[in-house]
């Protein structure tokens, strides 16, 4: 029988070692990725106490007395009086298509006799902006505004691959100076 040498034999086994390493760096960096998009969206939240001007996305819910809503901008809201119309849903949620690729969506949080604590959520081509505020039948309190852009998935991007070669340097650093110490 012919006894033939199998390089492959004589390597050692580092390809799956590899692809576990890599597969690791992609889970990390995915995570990172998402953490630091909602880390980024959370600083650019807009609230009643931080006094930043309201996303341009913040968008109201507003019922006419058959109970069909519009989707309207807070900063229409704020400078038109709008007739025949209230604030306060007659659903505890809804949803619908604005244009083409708009979608717009309601829901009632809580309720009390004359109030309720809605949250609405835009989503654009470009972004999603979920906004809270209470209702009257008259009367709109914006409470807070967080905006989840495209452009801020670049800047998670950068945040997240920073984030995975620090770890990978300090892993290795450490590993280094454990192996140095035990020749010691």
């Amino acid at each position: 029988m012919h006894n033939q040498h199998n390089p492959a034999a004589t390597q050692p086994q580092t390809r799956p070692r590899q692809f576990k390493q890599r597969l690791l760096k992609l889970v990390l960096f995915c995570g990172f990725l998402i953490l630091f998009i909602f880390l980024l969206a959370r600083l650019d939240s807009r609230t009643a106490d931080n006094h930043k001007p309201w996303h341009t996305d913040f968008t109201i819910a507003t019922f006419e007395p058959n109970g069909s809503f519009l989707a309207l901008p807070y900063s229409y809201v704020q400078q038109h009086s709008l007739a025949n119309i209230t604030f306060l849903a007659k659903n505890p949620n809804g949803s619908k298509q604005k244009n083409d690729s708009d979608t717009f969506s309601y829901k009632v949080v809580q309720q009390t006799a004359q109030q309720q604590l809605i949250q609405t959520s835009l989503r654009t081509s470009h972004s999603i902006t979920v906004a809270t505020y209470q209702a009257t039948a008259s009367t709109v309190t914006p409470i807070k505004s967080t905006a989840y852009a495209v452009d801020q998935i670049s800047m998670a991007a950068v945040l997240a691959l920073i984030s995975v070669l620090s770890l990978q340097f300090l892993y290795r650093f450490l590993r280094r100076r454990y192996s140095h110490q035990k020749t010691k």
